[in-house]
């Protein structure tokens, strides 16, 4: 999948001049960019986003309500709902804990 296949439907028009390429509030996207993740990747299965300092990778398909987020060095992971995710602060990995 290629930049250009990304659906543009989660960019919102630009208004006052201004385009805002920011994911929706109330999103898995937004929170992953809340808790250090970058966006990676994308095939038919779904997303996969990464925080590289910590070890990390989160992946979800299109369906937008859960997110599996797993240790890469241990393959310890957790799927969590957009609500749960909301109520993350830190993640802690063999990588990287504070």
């Amino acid at each position: 999948m290629t930049a250009s296949d990304v659906p543009q439907s989660n960019v919102r028009p630009a208004a006052d001049g201004v385009l805002d390429l920011r994911p929706p509030k109330e999103s898995l996207r937004a929170e992953l960019c809340r808790l250090g993740f970058e966006y990676s990747s994308a095939d038919q299965t779904g997303e996969s986003w990464r925080d590289y300092q910590r070890g990390v990778l989160a992946t979800f398909d299109d369906s937008g309500t859960s997110v599996k987020v797993t240790d890469v060095k241990t393959n310890l992971g957790r799927t969590l709902t957009l609500d749960e995710l909301k109520s993350v602060t830190r993640i802690d990995t063999m990588t990287a804990a504070d």
